[in-house]
C-alpha cells in the first residue's frame, strides 16, 4: 500500500456488531465517487469524525462488508419484498460517525431516513475532470484482466468488490455503463436527486468542492479550522494503483496455504521415500 495512503495499511480484524451504535451518524456526505471524497474523508477524520469510504468498505472485507453491501443494492434494485432499515446499514456503519464515497451513495434517501440528525454535504466538481477522474479510476478497474482472472477463486474479496462497482456503475449510467451520455447524465441526476430528497425531508444540503478548502467546510460542521493545509489525495489513478496493490496482497494470501501444504506434502513424501528405501 502506498506510504502516503489516508487509510489504515492493514485489513480491519474480524469484529462483532454492537446491538446498538454507540455514537450517532453525524455527516452523511453524498456525492459521487471521483468528487473528492477521499480528500473529505481524510478531513472528516482530521475533524474528528471517524469516516467511511470505499477503502474502508475494502478494509473490512473480513467482516463481510462487501457482501452486505451487494445484498444491500440486490434489495434496493430488486426488492424481494424487503425495505432496507438502519440495522441494516449498521451491520456496515456500526463504528462510523460520518460516511462519504460509493457504496454509501447509492442510497440518498435511504440514508437520510435512517440517519435523520445527520447533517448533508453534496460534493461537486467539475464534470470534464470528474469523466476523465472515473475512466482513469473505476473503469480502469474493471479493465484489469489480473482483477477478472482472480475474481473466479478469490470470493471473500475481489469479486464482490468488481460486483459493487459494476452495480454503481450501472445504477449511475441507467444501465447503459459504457456510454460516457449516460454517465454524465447521471452525474447530473445524482446531484439533483440528492438536492430533492433532502428538499423533501427538509434537510439541508452543504454543497462543497474540496478547492474551497477547510473554511466552509468548518462554518457548517461547526468545526475549528485546523491549521494544516487541506488534504489533496486520490491524485489521478490512485485508486486503481491500490487495487493492484490488493491483488498482489490477495494473491499471496490465497497463495500461501496452498505453498505450504505442498511443501509439506513435498517433505512428507521425502521423509516416506528416505524410512522405505533400503539404506
Amino acid at each position: 500500500m502506498a506510504a502516503n495512503a489516508p487509510f489504515p495499511a492493514a485489513d480491519h480484524p474480524m469484529m462483532k456488531p454492537p446491538f446498538r451504535r454507540k455514537k450517532p451518524m453525524q455527516v452523511l456526505a453524498l456525492g459521487m465517487s471521483r468528487t473528492g471524497t477521499l480528500s473529505l474523508y481524510t478531513a472528516l477524520n482530521e475533524l474528528g469524525y471517524n469516516c467511511y469510504h470505499m477503502t474502508e468498505c475494502c478494509l473490512d472485507f473480513r467482516n463481510d462488508s462487501l457482501l452486505y453491501w451487494n445484498k444491500a443494492i440486490d434489495v434496493k434494485r430488486r426488492g424481494y419484498g424487503r425495505e432496507l432499515k438502519r440495522r441494516h446499514f449498521d451491520l456496515m456503519l456500526w463504528r462510523y460517525d460520518a460516511v462519504t464515497d460509493f457504496p454509501c451513495t447509492l442510497f440518498v434517501e435511504e440514508l437520510m431516513d435512517v440517519y435523520p440528525d445527520a447533517k448533508i454535504i453534496l460534493t461537486t466538481r467539475d464534470l470534464e475532470s470528474w469523466v476523465s477522474s472515473m475512466q482513469h479510476s473505476l473503469y480502469a478497474i474493471l479493465r484489469m484482466k489480473r482483477l477478472k482472472l482472480l475474481a473466479l477463486f478469490d470470493w471473500k474479496y475481489t469479486r464482490p468488490v468488481l460486483k459493487l462497482i459494476r452495480s454503481a456503475l450501472t445504477i449511475w449510467t441507467d444501465g447503459v455503463p459504457k456510454d460516457p451520455d449516460h454517465l454524465i447524465a447521471g452525474y447530473v441526476a445524482h446531484k439533483a436527486h440528492v438536492r430533492g430528497a433532502a428538499l423533501q425531508r427538509k434537510r439541508e444540503v452543504f454543497e462543497f468542492s474540496v478547492k474551497d478548502g477547510w473554511r466552509p467546510l468548518c462554518d457548517f460542521l461547526g468545526k475549528e479550522v485546523p491549521t494544516k493545509p487541506f488534504p489533496r489525495v486520490n491524485e489521478g489513478s490512485f485508486i486503481a494503483q491500490y487495487l493492484k496493490l490488493m491483488f498482489w496482497k490477495r494473491v499471496v494470501e490465497l497463495g500461501a496455504p496452498i505453498l505450504v501444504a505442498a511443501c509439506v506434502s513435498w517433505v512428507m513424501n521425502g521423509v516416506f521415500w528416505w524410512w522405505v528405501l533400503p539404506m
